[in-house]
């Protein structure tokens, strides 16, 4: 017979607030700023607040209330207790929001361009609207500022370079032309893509198919292939080029920091990247509503009740994705200090799972945490996190400059034997292998 007993047992349960953590630490930050405004326009009881005030004297952050935004305290700058906590609202719970495109851009061009530029600069990036476009010609903008048409183009230039291929046109066709005019000059083209765009644009949105073949005289499957060309590589809207729900997987991905590696008084120091004024915090009526839940109606408790709890659940998983790419930048900065200082053949080889085992997490956080992300070097220049752990980095530098120093064409083997004298020692095969990787041709075709 059958004996039935119950026994604790300890195991993990993977709850919605979890894979709510995990959806966030594996976005980069143009993916997380489309979900935090999707989130803000589906989530009442969530707010967003647009702040000037005084800047926390210990970490420079924004402080609201009285409270430091980074710190999450006030003894910074004021000497008053901090402000009381509540059972079922925590009123310290606000996150720095995730920077705007709006706001990389202009930091971008602040950078780039002499302070007398900078409200042309402010001026264009305040123009563009939702999708990325000019609402207003350049000669209007010149207009209102009182400056030479020149000087606006001058600007309007600087921001197409530094943007998203296609930002700040008047409008999809535009924009489409910029970017395969793009392509084509790194060797990206397909026949007829740029004459259907430019002469037959409606017809192409309408699907009138064969009549641009008829005006173009060439075949319908040469129409298909520009087609084909076109929504491959081609992306319409340039600000939301990061929304992955809706883009083109084969499209080539704008890249913006989300952690900077910065030096500091002869030392790195790391920090995640987000809006240098915008905060997200539980909305204030709500969290009023909550205190007097009691003696709400059931329907309106329950709705309350309900959209504190996800407001609070996402602005803490915001705030533990900031502490975890925090703690993982950190540690690699602490090993790859000889590559910040010296290049890319000082890479130590590192792997994921050390960090993991590091940092007390699993390898798949760290996974997570560093896929499709970006680091803002020292130099100025942008790394993908995941090149942190590319060992052959260093090797394939190497053999990049053999190349390129080459006497005569070199074969494989002569390339393997000058990394074993350098202190490479890999096979013939995996020069061949990192040369393909490096897109350098074979011996016989260098």
């Amino acid at each position: 017979m059958f004996e039935m007993s119950m026994a604790p047992e300890m195991g993990m349960r993977v709850t919605p607030a979890l894979l709510n953590l995990a959806q966030l630490l594996a976005l980069p930050s143009m993916d997380l700023q489309q979900l935090v405004q999707q989130e803000l326009a589906d989530n009442p009881a969530l707010d967003e607040v647009e702040t000037y005030e005084q800047a926390c004297a210990r970490c420079g952050g924004l402080v609201i209330d009285g409270i430091c935004v980074g710190c999450a305290s006030s003894d910074a700058i004021s000497d008053g207790p901090l402000p009381s906590r509540d059972d079922d609202v925590d009123p310290l719970l606000f996150v720095a929001a995730p920077r705007s495109l709006g706001e990389t851009l202009l930091g971008d061009l602040y950078a780039s361009l002499p302070v007398s530029e900078h409200p042309i600069a402010l001026a264009l990036v305040g123009n563009l609207d939702d999708r990325g476009f000019l609402a207003d010609e350049p000669e209007v903008i010149a207009s209102l500022l009182g400056v030479p048409l020149e000087r606006v183009l001058a600007v309007l230039q600087r921001l197409r370079e530094l943007g998203p291929p296609g930002i700040a046109t008047r409008g999809p066709q535009e924009c489409l032309l910029v970017q395969i005019d793009l392509l084509a000059l790194q060797g990206v083209s397909a026949p007829y893509a740029r004459a259907i765009i430019e002469h037959h644009f409606d017809d192409l949105g309408a699907g009138r198919f064969k009549q641009i073949a008829r005006q173009l005289r060439i075949s319908a499957d040469e129409v298909e292939a520009a087609r084909a060309f076109i929504r491959r590589h081609l992306w319409p809207f340039p600000a939301q080029a990061a929304m992955p729900e809706v883009a083109p997987p084969q499209r080539t991905r704008y890249r913006t920091a989300d952690i900077a590696i910065l030096r500091r008084d002869e030392s790195f120091v790391v920090e995640v990247l987000h809006s240098p004024r915008r905060v997200l915090r539980l909305n204030p009526l709500y969290q009023d509503l909550a205190r007097k839940a009691a003696s709400l109606p059931d329907e309106e408790r329950a709705h309350v009740q309900e959209y504190i709890a996800r407001a609070r659940v996402f602005l803490t998983n915001l705030r533990q994705r900031e502490n975890t790419l925090q703690r993982i930048g950190e540690v690699i900065v602490e090993r790859q200090e000889a590559f910040l200082l010296h290049g890319v053949r000082h890479l130590v080889p590192m792997t994921r799972a050390e960090i993991a085992v590091e940092l007390g997490v699993h390898e798949s956080t760290v996974s997570r945490a560093t896929a499709d992300k970006t680091a803002l070097l020292p130099n100025g220049t942008l790394l993908p996190m995941s090149e942190f752990f590319v060992a052959a980095r260093g090797v394939q530098d190497v053999l990049r400059e053999l190349i390129v120093n080459e006497p005569r064409p070199l074969s494989d083997d002569e390339l393997a034997r000058l990394l074993a004298e350098q202190g490479y020692p890999i096979a013939r095969r995996t020069v061949a292998k990192y040369r393909d990787l490096m897109k350098i041709p074979p011996s016989h075709l260098r």
